[in-house]
């Protein structure tokens, strides 16, 4: 439950702080959605997986 409070403040968050590394040209801005994207996504799934772990 923890991680999908959590979820709305790390999409923010992640964003922002991706798209700043883009505008100070540490990474690209196609690295920045990505690691944007795979951060998202390892929320949702580790969502998933203690559900699931916790349901057996």
């Amino acid at each position: 439950m923890g991680l999908a409070m959590s979820l709305p403040s790390t999409i923010f968050i992640s964003i922002w702080g991706s798209m700043q590394l883009a505008k100070m040209h540490i990474i690209s801005e196609t690295v920045a959605i990505i690691l944007f994207l795979v951060i998202i996504g390892n929320i949702l799934f580790l969502m998933v997986y203690y559900a699931n772990k916790r349901k057996d």
